[in-house]
Parts: structure tokens; sequence; C-alpha cells
């Protein structure tokens, strides 16, 4: 599905040799699809419908632990039970709806605030305090609403949270194998930091952000720039997905070493967009799932789980600094909030009423292809 760690390393030297970087059709996005309510409505229609990563495994590694978030707006959390199995439930109490998971931790059954009402960790229902007062209760059909997920790779995939998937959408197969990402994502067993944030950015201009190295130069003079390449990128697609290759400028210390001793190690970070809107990004000692959660045609919310190897775990969490590379301070978070920066100015540049379209050249081609997935899928679910 994806090329191989060695097959990369010969794309990128190419690349640096002939001054070139992966090409693919330009694209035309309308600055309409960004800002009516009604594509938006219709998008979060589909993204209902759709399957999706929902939390990295590293959030609930134990029984009893227990993670919520809301997914396309609907409130769920994952808890992994007793049989180590991790499950994903809506988030809502069967007596009054209040919501039961409010925060992450670890619990052996999960107990209502409001009422008290208690559940196992597979969701039945266990107590109701002064269950006389409900007539005709039958506890074994009051349990937690369960919905679809599997457990592939260190990723909990959920299913559809409306109706159901459309016929022919191959999204969920693309999902349910983790050939792509395994090998790079298993070590990474330790959650050390999650960051959530609303950002007044639309979901759309996020995920762009992720997709493409012609920016580099000029948005991250002083953090990237120095140790990557601008405009240098391999673009893979898997399905809808993708895997865009940012090359560092040590990657050259492997011309002279036989290609059997090559590691992609610190050498590159491999960014997998994971349609519809999770990205997996490899960092040396470092692996981030970041979720783009859209709330409105104005608002996203940008959830953040870094993860690390277990060997790493405990300097992560003593150090503050730079040199620890899940901190605020490191050159990874500062890349980012100059990232964040850009889609903030692309948000207030679409009110402008200059264009009529935003404009994706030729090396921005997996941006392309995200949105000719997202249009596809579109057009069927609506047809």
């Amino acid at each position: 599905m994806i090329a191989k760690d060695t097959e990369i390393v010969r794309r990128v030297l190419a690349h640096i040799d002939a001054g070139t970087t992966d090409e693919g059709a330009p694209w035309r996005e309308p600055v309409e699809n960004y800002l009516n309510p009604s594509r938006f409505t219709a998008e979060i229609r589909l993204l209902r419908a759709m399957p999706s990563v929902f939390v990295p495994s590293a959030a609930i590694p134990n029984p009893g632990d227990h993670v919520q978030r809301s997914t396309f707006g609907v409130p769920l959390f994952a808890v992994r039970g007793r049989d180590r199995r991790a499950r994903v439930f809506r988030n809502a109490c069967r007596h009054r709806g209040f919501a039961l998971v409010e925060d992450t931790g670890c619990s052996h059954a999960l107990v209502c605030r409001y009422h008290g009402w208690t559940y196992r960790l597979d969701g039945s229902l266990a107590h109701v305090p002064h269950d006389d007062a409900f007539p005709g209760l039958d506890m074994s059909e009051r349990g937690l609403v369960e919905v679809s997920s599997r457990e592939v790779d260190r990723l909990i995939v959920i299913g559809s949270l409306d109706r159901p998937q459309e016929p022919g959408d191959e999204t969920m197969p693309w999902l349910g194998d983790g050939t792509p990402w395994r090998d790079k994502l298993l070590p990474a067993q330790r959650l050390v930091y999650v960051d959530s944030t609303v950002r007044a950015i639309n979901w759309k201009v996020l995920v762009e952000q992720f997709l493409e190295g012609y920016h580099i130069r000029s948005t991250h003079k002083d953090t990237f720039y120095p140790v990557q390449y601008d405009d240098l990128n391999v673009v893979e697609r898997f399905g809808p997905n993708s895997r865009i290759t940012f090359p560092y400028r040590n990657i050259e210390r492997l011309r002279d070493r036989p290609e059997t001793s090559w590691t992609i190690d610190a050498r590159v970070t491999y960014l997998y967009q994971l349609f519809p809107n999770v990205m997996l990004a490899t960092f040396p000692d470092l692996m981030l799932m970041v979720v783009i959660d859209p709330l409105d045609v104005e608002h996203s919310s940008v959830i953040t789980y870094a993860m690390v190897r277990p060997d790493l775990a405990e300097r992560a969490a003593r150090d503050p600094g730079p040199n620890n590379p899940a901190g605020a301070a490191s050159f990874i978070a500062r890349g980012a909030v100059e990232d964040n920066e850009m889609s903030e100015g692309v948000q207030r540049g679409l009110h402008s009423g200059a264009n009529e379209f935003v404009e994706f050249g030729r090396h921005e081609s997996a941006i392309g292809h995200f949105h000719a997935s997202l249009d596809e899928r579109l057009a069927r679910f609506t047809a």
C-alpha cells in the first residue's frame, strides 16, 4: 500500500538531486464550500455516517481506563473492559441522559453522578438505586448504547454514528488495516500529553495545513526549515487516505552507506492523513495523533495526543523544557503555532471576497485528494 523506508529514501535523494518533488493534479476548491452553513450541515451528516478514528489505544491502556470526546457533535466515550477489550459508548446515562463520563480516569464501574445508576465496564446496567420506583424496568435492556468499533494497531476506530455506511464506501476497510502505520505507531505505547483547543477555523482549512511542504521555508524559517527541505515531499495514497513524507536534511548522510543499513529514524516525518479528520505524525522520539473535529462552519476542536516509547515516558514527564519532544516549548510545538497562525489568516481571507476558489498547485496534490474524496462521498450521500 505504501513504499518501504528504503524506497522512500531513494525517492527523496532523487528529488534532492533533481530539485523536484512529487507532483499531482492541481485542485480548485470553491470558497463557498468553506463558508456555506448548508454545505457544513451536509458534511456533518456525511461524517456521522462514516467510520473514523476515535482515540489512540494509549489513551486507555488498562482495564477501567476511560476517556470522553465529542465526535462530529456526538458525545462518546471509550472504556477498556476487564476483558481488555476497548468499547465505545454514547455518553449518556440511560436514566435521564446525564453525561456519564465527564473526564479521563480509571474506574471499577461507571457511576452516574446525578442519581447513581451504575454500569459495568462492558456497558451493562448493574445497579439502580430504589429500583422499585421503576416498575417494569428491565435492567438487561437498559445498558449503555454501544457504537460499533474495532481496535486496529493502536487506534480505536468507530463505525457510523447515524445511518449505515454508504454502499461501496471503502473507508472502513482502509482504516481496518493498520499496515501503513503499524510499525511507526506500535512502539509509542505511552500517552504523555493531551491538549484540546477550540480554533475559529473551518475544519478543512486545518486539515490542509498538514498536507503539503510548499510552505516550509516561508512559514517555518526558524523552526522546521533549518532541518527540513522546502517543497520536497513524497506523496502516497491508500484509499481516501494519504501519507506525506517530509524529509530532514540529514537524510543525505545515507548516500555513502549501504542500503541494508538505511533507517529513516530522525530523518523524515511521516504524516498520515486518515480520512476524514485524523493525522498521525512521526517525529524523533514522538508520535502525534491530531483530531480535527468540526463544531460549526467557523469553528473546530483540535485534540492532540502525544505518545512516546515506554523508555522515554519518564523523561518526557520530567522535563518541561525544549528538550521534551512533547512539551509546549518544543520545536514541534513552535511549528504548530506557526501553522495555526497561517490557518487563521486563511480563514480571515476567505471572508474577503477576493477569491471565488482556493488554489492548490501540483505540489499540493494531497490536499486535492482530500477534497476529491470528500466530494465523491458527499455526492453519493446526497444522491
